[in-house]
């Protein structure tokens, strides 16, 4: 694509992302972080469709200006192709003016990827999530960073946007991610593997196929066996972002969208 037809279906896409949300008003959830956002991501959609709520999440990684109003659409990319974008753009704004307050409401989980300064601001002008979703912090695909604290102010300014009854899910393990938990005064829930967090680690044991897990939940006394048939670290976080959804989203999904419009 030429930088001025990028530049317009860029403008396009986001325009009619922002009227679908405006129309459906989903519950936005936001994977940030620099490193386990995709395991995370399909995580937080499995427990949410374990719990039959709809959902829809990510298929590809894009790129975010553009990725994201395709991942709200529920469109592919047209990748090189002038006539596929043109194809897209028409289907973008069917959906965007098709869609009704009446359709059935659902759940968006979105990587919200970073990859320059003041890059959130430009997806959160798109769409505002509802819930925040924090991995941690490194300096892997971010050379446009000067460093790891100018990418906390990215994430950051996500905690700063959510509303009055939002929701922050942040790994304290990292301490950067920990430190910005001091400037949100919205809901928090913490995980890790430290014994100071909401949802930790008792024990965790690799086995031929997989590694079993002990997941405390401190506020309610109560511990969880978790079997996950994949191996790494990476792994054992989204296993506890999971289970903080499943024990924060217990109700129907028609009670809660009517929970929240209240």
């Amino acid at each position: 694509m030429t930088n001025l037809f990028k530049f317009i279906v860029r403008f396009l896409l986001k325009w009619c992302a922002k009227v679908y949300i405006l129309r459906i008003k989903p519950h936005a959830i936001f994977i940030a972080g620099t490193v386990g956002r995709h395991w995370v991501k399909e995580s937080v959609a499995e427990a949410l469709m374990e719990k039959n709520f709809p959902v829809r999440a990510n298929k590809k990684n894009f790129n975010a200006e553009i990725g994201l109003p395709l991942s709200i659409l529920d469109l592919p990319s047209g990748e090189g192709s002038f006539i596929l974008w043109l194809k897209i753009i028409y289907r973008a704004i069917q959906k965007a003016f098709r869609a009704k307050a009446s359709m059935t409401k659902e759940f968006l989980v979105l990587e919200a990827a970073v990859d320059r300064p003041d890059g959130m601001k430009y997806l959160l002008s798109v769409v505002k999530p509802k819930t925040v979703i924090l991995t941690g912090i490194t300096m892997i695909y971010a050379e446009n960073f000067e460093n790891l604290d100018e990418i906390a102010l990215e994430y950051k300014t996500l905690l700063k946007s959510l509303p009055w009854n939002g929701l922050a899910i942040l790994n304290f393990d990292d301490e950067r991610i920990k430190n910005l938990a001091e400037s949100s005064d919205r809901r928090i829930i913490s995980y890790g593997f430290s014994k100071d967090v909401d949802f930790s680690i008792e024990y965790f044991q690799k086995v031929s196929d997989g590694q079993k897990l002990e997941i405390k939940i401190n506020h309610l006394a109560k511990k969880v066996l978790v079997k996950i048939g994949r191996f790494g670290r990476h792994h054992i976080y989204a296993a506890l972002v999971k289970e903080i959804i499943k024990e924060n989203f217990k109700i129907s999904a028609i009670d809660f969208f009517k929970q929240i419009q209240d």
